[in-house]
Protein backbone atom coordinates (compact mmCIF):
# COMPACT_ATOMS: atom_id res chain seq x y z
CA UNK A 1 0.00 0.00 0.00
CA UNK A 2 1.88 3.04 -1.27
CA UNK A 3 1.49 6.56 0.06
CA UNK A 4 3.29 9.90 -0.12
CA UNK A 5 5.08 11.41 2.84
CA UNK A 6 7.10 14.63 2.58
CA UNK A 7 7.64 14.19 -1.13
CA UNK A 8 8.66 10.52 -0.95
CA UNK A 9 6.69 7.41 -1.80
CA UNK A 10 6.62 4.92 1.05
CA UNK A 11 5.22 1.39 1.09
CA UNK A 12 3.21 -0.03 3.99
CA UNK A 13 2.61 -3.78 4.18
CA UNK A 14 -0.76 -5.46 4.58
CA UNK A 15 -2.16 -7.21 6.62
CA UNK A 16 -1.50 -4.74 9.41
CA UNK A 17 0.16 -5.66 12.69
CA UNK A 18 -2.03 -6.02 15.77
CA UNK A 19 -3.82 -5.98 18.02
CA UNK A 20 -1.07 -5.91 20.62
CA UNK A 21 0.82 -3.51 22.85
CA UNK A 22 3.24 -1.03 21.30
CA UNK A 23 6.42 -2.83 22.41
CA UNK A 24 5.28 -6.11 20.86
CA UNK A 25 4.21 -4.36 17.66
CA UNK A 26 7.59 -2.64 17.40
CA UNK A 27 9.46 -5.91 17.97
CA UNK A 28 7.43 -7.91 15.47
CA UNK A 29 7.68 -5.20 12.80
CA UNK A 30 11.46 -5.16 13.18
CA UNK A 31 11.71 -8.96 13.24
CA UNK A 32 9.99 -9.08 9.86
CA UNK A 33 12.60 -6.60 8.59
CA UNK A 34 10.30 -3.61 8.29
CA UNK A 35 10.48 -0.17 9.89
CA UNK A 36 7.96 1.02 12.44
CA UNK A 37 6.19 4.24 11.33
CA UNK A 38 6.63 7.51 13.16
CA UNK A 39 3.40 9.33 13.98
CA UNK A 40 3.80 11.77 11.04
CA UNK A 41 4.33 8.79 8.70
CA UNK A 42 1.24 7.10 10.16
CA UNK A 43 -0.78 10.28 9.55
CA UNK A 44 0.28 10.31 5.88
CA UNK A 45 -0.62 6.63 5.52
CA UNK A 46 -4.09 6.91 7.07
CA UNK A 47 -4.74 10.16 5.21
CA UNK A 48 -4.08 8.43 1.89
CA UNK A 49 -6.56 5.60 2.46
CA UNK A 50 -9.18 6.71 4.98
CA UNK A 51 -12.70 6.67 3.53
CA UNK A 52 -11.66 5.05 0.26
CA UNK A 53 -12.60 1.74 -1.34
CA UNK A 54 -10.67 -1.53 -1.12
CA UNK A 55 -9.96 -4.17 1.49
CA UNK A 56 -7.05 -2.32 3.06
CA UNK A 57 -8.93 0.97 3.24
CA UNK A 58 -11.98 -0.74 4.74
CA UNK A 59 -9.78 -2.29 7.43
CA UNK A 60 -8.27 1.11 8.22
CA UNK A 61 -11.76 2.55 8.68
CA UNK A 62 -12.70 -0.37 10.93
CA UNK A 63 -9.60 -0.06 13.12
CA UNK A 64 -10.03 3.70 13.38
CA UNK A 65 -13.62 3.38 14.57
CA UNK A 66 -13.20 0.40 16.94
CA UNK A 67 -9.55 0.35 18.11
CA UNK A 68 -6.67 2.71 17.24
CA UNK A 69 -3.38 3.09 15.40
CA UNK A 70 -0.10 3.95 17.08
CA UNK A 71 2.78 5.82 15.49
CA UNK A 72 6.20 5.38 17.05
CA UNK A 73 6.88 8.90 18.24
CA UNK A 74 7.71 9.49 21.89
CA UNK A 75 5.82 12.27 23.68
CA UNK A 76 7.85 13.75 26.53
CA UNK A 77 6.03 16.05 28.96
CA UNK A 78 8.27 18.51 30.80
CA UNK A 79 6.11 20.03 33.56
CA UNK A 80 8.65 22.61 34.76
CA UNK A 81 8.90 24.09 31.26
CA UNK A 82 5.21 23.52 30.45
CA UNK A 83 6.46 21.95 27.24
CA UNK A 84 5.92 18.82 25.17
CA UNK A 85 8.76 17.29 23.15
CA UNK A 86 8.28 14.88 20.24
CA UNK A 87 11.09 12.36 19.78
CA UNK A 88 10.95 9.65 17.12
CA UNK A 89 11.04 5.91 17.77
CA UNK A 90 10.96 5.58 21.57
CA UNK A 91 11.95 2.47 23.47
CA UNK A 92 9.71 0.62 25.90
CA UNK A 93 10.58 -0.78 29.31
CA UNK A 94 9.89 -4.29 30.61
CA UNK A 95 6.30 -3.28 31.42
CA UNK A 96 5.78 -2.26 27.76
CA UNK A 97 5.50 1.38 28.81
CA UNK A 98 7.31 4.23 27.02
CA UNK A 99 10.66 4.68 28.77
CA UNK A 100 10.91 8.23 30.11
CA UNK A 101 14.63 8.14 30.94
CA UNK A 102 15.55 7.32 27.34
CA UNK A 103 13.46 10.22 26.05
CA UNK A 104 15.05 12.56 28.60
CA UNK A 105 18.51 11.47 27.44
CA UNK A 106 17.61 12.03 23.81
CA UNK A 107 16.17 15.42 24.68
CA UNK A 108 19.45 16.38 26.35
CA UNK A 109 21.27 15.26 23.18
CA UNK A 110 19.12 17.57 21.03
CA UNK A 111 17.29 14.67 19.39
CA UNK A 112 13.89 16.37 19.73
CA UNK A 113 11.96 16.64 16.47
CA UNK A 114 9.50 19.28 17.66
CA UNK A 115 8.68 21.17 20.84
CA UNK A 116 5.44 22.92 21.74
CA UNK A 117 4.61 25.15 24.68
CA UNK A 118 1.39 24.45 26.55
CA UNK A 119 0.86 28.10 27.48
CA UNK A 120 -1.44 29.00 24.59
CA UNK A 121 -2.40 26.25 22.07
CA UNK A 122 -6.06 25.34 21.81
CA UNK A 123 -6.69 21.71 22.74
CA UNK A 124 -9.83 19.63 23.06
CA UNK A 125 -12.22 19.74 20.09
CA UNK A 126 -10.96 21.86 17.21
CA UNK A 127 -12.94 22.51 13.97
CA UNK A 128 -11.26 21.01 10.93
CA UNK A 129 -10.56 24.39 9.31
CA UNK A 130 -8.57 25.59 12.35
CA UNK A 131 -6.35 22.55 12.67
CA UNK A 132 -3.68 23.45 10.09
CA UNK A 133 -2.71 26.61 11.99
CA UNK A 134 -2.75 25.09 15.48
CA UNK A 135 0.78 24.75 16.99
CA UNK A 136 0.11 21.45 18.74
CA UNK A 137 -1.34 19.81 15.61
CA UNK A 138 1.66 21.10 13.65
CA UNK A 139 4.05 19.64 16.22
CA UNK A 140 2.39 16.23 16.51
CA UNK A 141 2.04 16.06 12.72
CA UNK A 142 5.71 16.76 12.13
CA UNK A 143 5.12 20.08 10.39
CA UNK A 144 2.53 22.01 8.41
CA UNK A 145 2.03 19.18 5.92
CA UNK A 146 1.06 16.77 8.69
CA UNK A 147 -1.32 19.31 10.25
CA UNK A 148 -2.97 19.87 6.87
CA UNK A 149 -3.45 16.13 6.45
CA UNK A 150 -5.00 15.93 9.92
CA UNK A 151 -7.35 18.75 8.91
CA UNK A 152 -8.41 16.85 5.78
CA UNK A 153 -8.91 13.67 7.80
CA UNK A 154 -11.07 15.57 10.29
CA UNK A 155 -13.16 17.03 7.44
CA UNK A 156 -14.04 13.48 6.31
CA UNK A 157 -15.65 12.70 9.69
CA UNK A 158 -19.34 13.54 10.31
CA UNK A 159 -18.54 16.05 13.08
CA UNK A 160 -15.83 17.72 10.92
CA UNK A 161 -13.51 18.29 13.85
CA UNK A 162 -10.57 16.72 15.62
CA UNK A 163 -10.26 16.16 19.32
CA UNK A 164 -6.72 16.28 20.65
CA UNK A 165 -6.44 14.94 24.17
CA UNK A 166 -3.52 16.37 26.16
CA UNK A 167 -3.08 15.38 29.82
CA UNK A 168 -3.05 18.21 32.35
CA UNK A 169 0.65 18.89 32.67
CA UNK A 170 0.05 20.58 36.03
CA UNK A 171 -0.77 17.14 37.41
CA UNK A 172 2.77 15.91 36.65
CA UNK A 173 5.48 16.45 39.24
CA UNK A 174 8.21 14.96 37.04
CA UNK A 175 8.78 14.30 33.30
CA UNK A 176 6.34 11.81 31.81
CA UNK A 177 6.49 9.75 28.60
CA UNK A 178 3.64 8.78 26.30
CA UNK A 179 2.96 7.58 22.74
CA UNK A 180 0.32 9.14 20.46
CA UNK A 181 -2.82 7.30 19.35
CA UNK A 182 -4.91 7.97 16.23
CA UNK A 183 -8.54 6.90 15.98
CA UNK A 184 -12.11 7.93 15.18
CA UNK A 185 -14.12 8.63 18.32
CA UNK A 186 -17.73 7.50 18.80
CA UNK A 187 -17.72 4.90 16.00
CA UNK A 188 -16.27 7.29 13.45
CA UNK A 189 -17.90 10.61 14.30
CA UNK A 190 -14.75 12.68 14.93
CA UNK A 191 -11.02 12.32 14.47
CA UNK A 192 -9.09 11.91 17.72
CA UNK A 193 -5.42 12.22 18.60
CA UNK A 194 -4.55 11.19 22.13
CA UNK A 195 -1.20 12.15 23.63
CA UNK A 196 -1.85 9.91 26.61
CA UNK A 197 -0.99 6.42 25.37
CA UNK A 198 1.27 4.53 27.76
CA UNK A 199 2.16 1.88 25.20
CA UNK A 200 0.89 -1.09 27.19
CA UNK A 201 -2.66 -1.33 25.79
CA UNK A 202 -3.23 -4.49 23.75
CA UNK A 203 -5.73 -2.77 21.42
CA UNK A 204 -3.05 -1.11 19.28
CA UNK A 205 -2.49 -1.60 15.55
CA UNK A 206 0.30 -0.37 13.33
CA UNK A 207 1.89 -0.92 9.93
CA UNK A 208 5.32 -2.02 8.80
CA UNK A 209 7.14 0.13 6.26
CA UNK A 210 9.27 -1.49 3.59
CA UNK A 211 12.86 -0.36 4.07
CA UNK A 212 13.72 -0.14 0.35
CA UNK A 213 11.72 -0.19 -2.92
CA UNK A 214 13.33 -3.57 -3.67
CA UNK A 215 12.04 -5.13 -0.45
CA UNK A 216 8.80 -6.56 -1.82
CA UNK A 217 6.60 -7.17 1.27
CA UNK A 218 5.58 -10.81 1.71
CA UNK A 219 2.53 -9.69 3.74
CA UNK A 220 1.06 -7.62 0.88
Amino acid sequence: MEFTHKGKTLTAVHPFFGPSNSKTLQNVIKQEMYSEPTFPELISFVHNYYGKQGAGAAEINEIMSTKYFVGFTGVLFLPRRKEICFIERPVFNRLSVVDVETLETRSALNMVRDRVSLDNPETGSVPWDKIAGNPIFIAVGGGEEGAEKLAELASKHPDKKAHIFVPEIKNFSSPQARIPLLYSYDKGRSLTISLNGSGCSVNSYSVGLARTPQASPQRA
